[in-house]
């Protein structure tokens, strides 16, 4: 059923179809020698939203560790092993099959907990950013599916495990100033534990559907501010916009507070973005800080009437994930303004 609703979904919004199908603008009449359209892909810097034309992009739909996976004719997906600290450690990756001449952007996917690598490269439609924006998506795996965000009561093995990722990327082809972050859920709380302990090697941070932890707040000492940006649901019943002491989550008002201070930002502007889907009954409002002397740009989507979702992604069971914005689009046109 997941599948099938990605798959629809891919096919209205990109009109996609399945591998072996006939692209358009490339077949020529009879004896005529029409050269082939070029691909053009756009994302709305205000949403994220991807749009192309000419050629319809192909697909193929390999079960990859037990998960259907949407794979573009131009990009190559695999699963690879590491050994850190002793412990086997896994992660999957999406990247454009041409070699290119200059080492690639790195978008690192944190999934949630108690799901797979596999399963974030559905829910976020990362796969046609790949292709059309050329950089690589990475998708590690936590130890039992769970990481160890919060350092009041777990070891740093998940911050070690992705610096070593990182480094093999990098030896892979991978461009070491251009490494970017993103989560959802617990993958977002682990997002933020690596914005205080892995900043050296990470240029941004886009964390989804988590406030930050007290006990990460207590110690949380980057090496180097970094830009960030939050995606949060006023709606959301497991990390609630509001916070829940008894689970050590802050506010969404006091988690932008403690960065901003962090940041140096001085005030704020509030937009409201245009509505596109008015069935899902959500609205969204960017916040921007301003005057941030620290580590460049500090945001937050507020999503009212959003659940614990993705927006835009494949996460409809949680609440409303709405369809105004995309957070995978966003997380790479907001990153990949940033280098170390």
């Amino acid at each position: 059923m997941k599948t099938y609703y990605w798959m629809k979904k891919l096919t209205a919004a990109l009109g996609v179809v399945l591998a072996g199908a006939i692209l358009p603008g490339t077949a020529a009449a009879a004896g005529t020698t029409a050269p082939p359209k070029a691909l053009v892909a756009n994302i709305a810097p205000a949403t994220g939203i991807l749009t192309t034309s000419g050629p319809t992009i192909l697909y193929t739909f390999p079960k990859i560790n037990g998960t259907v996976v949407g794979v573009p004719n131009g990009t190559t997906a695999y699963v690879a092993t590491m050994v850190v600290g002793g412990v086997t450690r896994t992660y999957f990756v999406i990247r454009p099959t041409a070699t290119a001449t200059a080492p690639a952007p790195l978008l690192l996917l944190l999934h949630p907990n108690g799901t797979s690598p596999e399963s974030m490269a559905d829910l976020t439609g990362v796969a046609p950013y790949v292709l059309t924006q050329g950089f690589w998506a990475v998708m590690p795996a936590a130890v039992n599916g769970k990481w160890g965000d919060d350092p009041s009561n777990s070891t740093d093995a998940d911050v070690q495990f992705i610096s070593a990722l990182i480094d093999t990327l990098v030896a892979d082809g991978v461009d070491a100033t251009r490494v970017y972050a993103a989560g959802y859920s617990n993958g977002a709380f682990m997002t933020e534990r690596l914005a205080c302990e892995l900043s050296n090697k990470i240029a941004a941070f886009s964390i989804d559907a988590a406030t930050l932890r007290t006990g990460l707040e207590s110690v949380c000492s980057p090496a180097v501010q970094r830009p960030k940006q939050y995606f949060l649901g006023t709606a959301d019943s497991i990390v609630p916009y509001d916070g829940w002491p008894i689970a050590s989550m802050l506010s969404a008002t006091a988690t932008m507070s403690f960065w901003a201070s962090q940041q140096g930002c001085g005030g704020t502007v509030a937009t409201t973005l245009p509505s596109l889907v008015a069935k899902d009954k959500t609205s969204v409002q960017l916040t921007d800080y301003t005057g941030c002397t620290a580590g460049g740009d500090l945001r937050l989507y507020t999503v009212y009437g959003g659940g614990h979702a993705w927006p835009d992604g494949m996460t409809q069971m949680i609440g409303v994930t709405t369809q105004d914005i995309n957070a995978t689009g966003l997380a790479w046109s907001f990153s990949s303004q940033y280098h170390l």
